[in-house]
């Protein structure tokens, strides 16, 4: 069977946890700094800024979220069908950017502040160096000290 087809499968009988985790976006810069990561998953209440396609350059909060075509809806975004009713244009989730995440959720909270193990690996890295060079500091200052003891009982005994 054709990598395609199998693929497409999966999407098919995808459970729902797994395809809203599809639903993602990456950050702002000033939120990639506060929480070490790029991308978050959009969730309700989310500010949203469109960056490319048709509709470039809105922003507003999201709405709706629909899973079966990876879209949102914003906020007051609407468009006008020939009858006159007023319907959500739905903007795929690859074309925006999240400027502020909604944060009622204390669970989201938790997994958007938890480290990346890239960021771990490098900290331990870092105290592993600061530990060398606090043991290599001490063993000199060890090695001072003796040699100074030495060098005064040396002047006693001349004196």
């Amino acid at each position: 069977m054709k990598p395609t087809k199998v693929r497409n499968q999966q999407k098919f009988r995808a459970m729902n946890q797994t395809i809203s985790k599809e639903i993602s976006a990456p950050i702002s810069k000033e939120l990639r700094k506060k929480y070490s990561r790029r991308n978050a998953r959009i969730l309700i209440g989310d500010a949203i800024k469109v960056i490319r396609g048709e509709y470039k350059g809105i922003a507003g909060k999201v709405s709706k979220i629909s899973t079966q075509s990876n879209s949102i809806a914003i906020e007051g975004n609407k468009k006008e069908k020939l009858k006159g009713d007023k319907v959500d244009v739905y903007i795929h989730s690859t074309n925006v950017i999240i400027t502020a995440l909604n944060t009622n959720d204390k669970w989201r909270l938790k997994i958007l502040e938890k480290k990346p193990k890239s960021k771990i690996k490098s900290m331990k890295a870092d105290a592993k160096k600061e530990n060398e060079v606090k043991s290599t500091s001490k063993k000199e200052l060890k090695t001072r000290s003796t040699s100074k003891k030495e060098n005064e009982s040396k002047n006693g005994e001349k004196k």
